[in-house]
């Protein structure tokens, strides 16, 4: 990349940083920010940003960077701009003053930072965070610490049934790993959850919220087993048809919600889907 590039970009990005964090601490987070990095790296850093209680870990590396930017500067998966949003926000806070725990299920949780993102809007909230890779889960569990026994982390994927998966793409940047399953009689693997599973995990009850950022695996997620879509307010996430064109990976997701009650908005590259509450059941 160019230095002239690197300018473009930094003065394209620079007004996200400063309306997120403030003038001065936005002008310098941009500028140690938005630098060149290269695409891998295992080292550290930790970066102290308004809003949050404990240094946000960072490996010096594009993938993480860019990650940064998108869920805590750009504020990916912020909702209250929706009126159903603030409808949700209403019905956490009364779930809360009812001494009830809304659970959270945090599906590709990368490097935490969704589950802090959502830690912090929620912090009454139970969250359960699903990652297949270990380098990632090694600095989300850094990142997610500062919540305490709230979050629980969970190395895995996220499926329609219990199963065995592998990492089909290994050398991919470290917020693209795609999983398969294993054949029946394969060994090892990483651990298959349904999104029933991961909230027994969590304590048990429904989910509130479940964010989905899984790299195509909606095919598996939605195909059956989808009673649990009855009983959550908000599903959240990214589709992925133009990472795999004409594969219908969001074809199982539209079947699976398009009979029920939900509400469709678009925040940047999310999808929030809400759930009429007066047809869904009370936390």
């Amino acid at each position: 990349m160019s230095t002239l590039t690197t300018l473009k970009e930094l003065l394209r990005r620079l007004p996200n940083y400063l309306k997120a964090f403030g003038p001065i601490a936005g002008l310098r987070l941009c500028m140690s920010m938005e630098r060149a990095a290269p695409v891998r790296s295992d080292r550290l850093r930790a970066w102290h940003v308004p809003g949050y209680d404990a240094p946000i870990h960072l490996r010096e590396a594009l993938g993480d960077h860019a990650t940064f930017f998108q869920c805590i500067v750009r504020d990916q998966y912020a909702f209250d701009g929706f009126s159903q949003g603030r409808q949700l926000l209403d019905d956490y806070h009364a779930l809360v003053k009812a001494g009830k725990k809304p659970l959270i299920i945090d599906g590709g949780g990368n490097i935490g930072l969704s589950t802090l993102w959502f830690g912090r809007l929620m912090p009454a909230a139970r969250i359960v965070v699903v990652e297949p890779d270990e380098r990632n889960l090694a600095v989300l569990r850094r990142n997610v610490a500062i919540l305490g026994n709230r979050v629980t982390v969970v190395q895995g994927g996220v499926w329609d049934r219990p199963t065995r998966l592998h990492i089909v793409n290994p050398d991919s940047g470290s917020a693209a790993f795609r999983v398969e399953e294993l054949p029946v009689d394969a060994e090892g693997g990483l651990r298959a959850y349904s999104v029933d599973e991961l909230c027994t995990i969590g304590g048990g009850g429904d989910p509130f919220i479940v964010k989905l950022d899984i790299e195509g695996a909606q095919v598996q997620v939605f195909r059956s087993g989808t009673d649990w879509t009855q009983r959550t307010r908000l599903i959240a996430l990214e589709l992925d048809d133009w990472l795999m064109p004409w594969k219908g990976t969001s074809r199982p997701f539209f079947s699976a919600l398009a009979p029920q009650p939900y509400d469709y908005l678009i925040g940047g590259e999310a999808i929030f889907c809400f759930r009429d509450p007066k047809q869904t059941p009370a936390g």
